[in-house]
């Protein structure tokens, strides 16, 4: 079932070509299974920008550490969801990403982090270069101005390596979800209790 979205202009979902985790690919195909518009970000035009192409996205070819390219890319989007694959440009690409959102009038930015941000703070941090770019990049977006969400996942148990969710735990998390198309609508900052 459809419904009507609340907003005309696309959704913009970076990564959405993503091989790791694939959560831009599911997030791409969710949103438009529920009637909204998508335009999807990818690095390069391939197959798999193609198979987006298939299932209704509008897809645009850019690069998250380039501003020209984020302002073609973003112009036009009232709403972002924001992930990138593991990177030494991660916080560049996502302070470029919330500049021109900002300048754009972006009204919601959905960030995809980490669970290890919830324990970082000004004091202490990690070892990890990744885990503290996530820290920083999402510093930067506290203070963007911007209305973000931010989500920590622990860890994305789907796909053919992980198996089928037992029906007694699927009827367990049922309610425990918030669906992304109702993420990508929160007008506020949250945080997400993982």
């Amino acid at each position: 079932m459809t419904t009507k979205p609340a907003h005309d202009s696309p959704i913009l979902v970076s990564g959405a070509a993503g091989d790791v985790g694939a959560i831009g690919r599911n997030l791409t195909a969710l949103l438009l299974a529920k009637g909204h518009k998508v335009r999807a970000l990818v690095r390069r035009e391939d197959e798999r920008a193609e198979a987006l192409r298939q299932i209704g996205a509008e897809v645009v070819q850019g690069d998250l550490t380039d501003l020209t390219s984020m302002h073609r890319v973003i112009e036009g989007c009232a709403r972002i969801y924001f992930g990138m694959s593991v990177s030494p440009a991660y916080l560049e690409a996502t302070v470029n990403a919330a500049a021109v959102a900002r300048h754009h009038g972006v009204e919601a930015f959905v960030n995809m982090s980490q669970m290890t941000v919830a324990q970082m703070s000004i004091t202490e941090t990690t070892d990890s270069p990744q885990h503290k770019l996530h820290w920083l990049a999402e510093l930067a977006l506290s203070w963007s101005g911007l209305p973000v969400v931010t989500v920590r996942p622990t860890a994305f148990l789907e796909g053919p390596k992980a198996g089928p969710i037992p029906e007694k735990r699927k009827k367990s998390r049922s309610n425990a979800r918030a669906p992304a198309s109702k993420l990508l609508g929160v007008n506020r900052p949250m945080r997400s209790p993982a």
